[in-house]
C-alpha cells in the first residue's frame, strides 16, 4: 500500500483536518501523526483515532485517492491518562484493524501517544458504506 498526505485520504479540510502525516501504512492499519498548534482536549482523541481510520480506508481502495465519508458507530473503553494534550506535543495515532465485514463495518483498536508515551487507547467501531446519504435515509425512513 502507498501512503499519501492526509488531505488527499481524509474527507475533512481546512482546520478539521487534525493529521499532518502519514508515518507508515500496513495491511491492517496506519500510524500517523501531527503536532498540537494548541492544547487539545483528551475528548478529541477519537476524532484523531477516525480520521486515521479514514486515512487507513481510503488507502486500502489505492489511488486515485476518493476519501468517502464514514460513520463512527461507536466507542468501547476510550482512556485517557491526562484531561488534554499540550500545545507543541508531537501526537502518534497506531490505528489496526482487528475485524471487518463484506457490508463495510469494522473494529480498530487506537492508540494515541504524546513524544513515545502512550496517552489513550480506544476501540472504534466504523461504518463505511457504499453511499454514507442513502445509508442514513434509510435509518431516518
Amino acid at each position: 500500500m502507498s501512503a499519501a498526505v492526509p488531505a488527499m485520504l481524509v474527507p475533512h479540510q481546512g482546520d478539521a483536518l487534525l493529521l499532518e502525516s502519514i508515518d507508515t501504512v500496513r495491511s491492517d492499519g496506519l500510524v500517523a501523526s501531527l503536532v498540537a498548534r494548541t492544547t487539545i482536549p483528551a475528548w478529541m482523541g477519537p476524532e484523531i483515532m477516525a480520521q486515521a481510520i479514514s486515512a487507513f480506508a481510503t488507502c486500502r481502495d489505492g489511488p486515485p485517492y476518493r476519501p468517502r465519508p464514514g460513520l463512527l458507530l461507536g466507542l468501547r473503553s476510550y482512556r485517557a491518562s491526562a484531561p488534554e494534550f499540550g500545545r507543541g506535543s508531537r501526537l502518534t495515532v497506531d490505528i489496526r484493524e482487528s475485524t471487518r465485514d463484506e457490508d463495510g463495518r469494522a473494529v480498530f483498536d487506537s492508540t494515541l501517544s504524546v513524544d513515545g508515551r502512550e496517552v489513550a487507547t480506544g476501540m472504534l467501531t466504523v461504518f463505511q458504506p457504499a453511499d454514507v446519504h442513502a445509508a442514513l435515509e434509510e435509518q431516518l425512513a
